[in-house]
């Protein structure tokens, strides 16, 4: 469903170039004066681990399309990575999850305050990278960009504020509309939106924002249905994945009561004691649920086709975010390398962004 060369050599070239850039960056400031070195080894924990590196290749992709230099976004690129596994970090502490890209959390290894602490310096470390941008980028360019950080980490914290308050309260009347609101403030922007428009700030020749408006504002939105419908098939992947292709724990979301869509529509739509039985799992501690009693709100989800229900939504999303794509007439077809683009891949461009549509909702991992 979608061109596999095209993904996946773009986004193993953008491991390779962010890899490569955060280790010599973390080099630098280990090696500073005064430096507390067993930190740095553990700030190279969860960037090193396989991800799928999708924000920065949509940074990078971007900026190429709009004419930029693939290695103009670099610095930024790796900086929205470390911003993402800062939030892991912390996400994993606060949900209390045991698997993290196929490895044990890092507070499950080194205990929570440790953890919280890597977390802390790993978001240090991303404004270091932003700050290179100044001599590379100019400082409006680098301004605007800080600016999109800032905004981009409000409405994350606010999202992510959003869901634990649904998990505490054990929260039953949720729509989807909730669900969507929470989604575009925990994952939408900081995973799709905000690479999308940094990575359009980074290429594009004019500096002044107020001048880009509108390309923008599409630019958003196309993010902002695209990581939805990522979002809703992550989560159909934690109920219905394999554990080997995802690398987290499956059935994870029910135990630390997540409030997704398949949960949402099975507690509104089962009978009033199947619901309240739902509930009373949900109010559970994690360690206390059990294996049949996360197999119990699993089978009501097919019962009450709440799986099809997330799937149907997240194929919608997808539908959308590719109508909308087709109008993006400022993001030019192919981009040639250059020279100077090392590490970079020739489909660094438009042709990536169009083939992560299908990409968010049929893969496996």
């Amino acid at each position: 469903m979608f061109d596999k060369t095209i993904i996946n050599e773009a986004l193993q070239n953008s491991r390779s170039a962010i890899v490569s850039k955060i280790q010599e960056f973390v080099n630098s400031k280990r090696q500073g004066t005064g430096a507390y070195e067993p930190l740095y080894d553990l700030l190279t924990d969860y960037p090193f681990r396989v991800g799928k590196m999708l924000r920065p290749t949509i940074c990078i992709s971007v900026a190429r399309a709009v004419g930029g230099i693939g290695q103009s976004a670099l610095a930024t690129a790796a900086a929205l990575e470390l911003y993402h596994n800062a939030f892991l970090i912390h996400d994993d502490i606060e949900d209390g999850s045991e698997s993290r890209r196929g490895k044990e959390t890092l507070h499950s290894r080194i205990g929570i305050p440790r953890a919280i602490n890597v977390g802390d310096a790993t978001n240090v470390l991303a404004v270091g990278l932003l700050l290179e941008n100044l001599s590379s980028l100019g400082v409006t360019k680098t301004l605007n960009i800080l600016h999109e950080i800032e905004v981009m980490a409000q409405q994350s914290v606010e999202g992510q504020a959003m869901e634990l308050d649904w998990v505490a309260d054990n929260t039953s009347n949720l729509t989807d509309q909730d669900y969507f609101t929470m989604c575009v403030k925990k994952t939408c922007w900081y995973s799709f939106m905000t690479p999308c428009r940094i990575g359009f700030i980074v290429g594009n020749p004019n500096a002044n924002a107020s001048a880009l408006v509108k390309p923008l504002a599409d630019l958003t939105r196309f993010g902002m249905l695209l990581g939805i419908a990522f979002q809703i098939q992550d989560d159909l992947l934690n109920l219905i994945g394999e554990m080997e292709a995802y690398g987290k724990e499956i059935g994870g979301d029910i135990y630390e009561g997540k409030r997704t869509v398949m949960l949402n529509h099975v507690i509104s739509h089962s009978n009033p004691g199947e619901s309240k039985e739902i509930l009373k799992i949900l109010a559970t501690p994690r360690e206390d649920k059990t294996s049949d009693q996360i197999e119990f709100i699993l089978k009501l989800m097919q019962k009450y086709g709440s799986i099809d229900h997330g799937w149907c939504l997240a194929r919608s999303y997808a539908k959308q975010s590719a109508e909308l794509f087709e109008t993006l007439d400022f993001l030019e077809a192919e981009t040639p390398l250059r020279s100077e683009e090392k590490f970079i891949s020739e489909y660094h461009d438009r042709r990536f962004l169009k083939e992560l549509i299908n990409y968010v909702i049929y893969r496996n991992l």
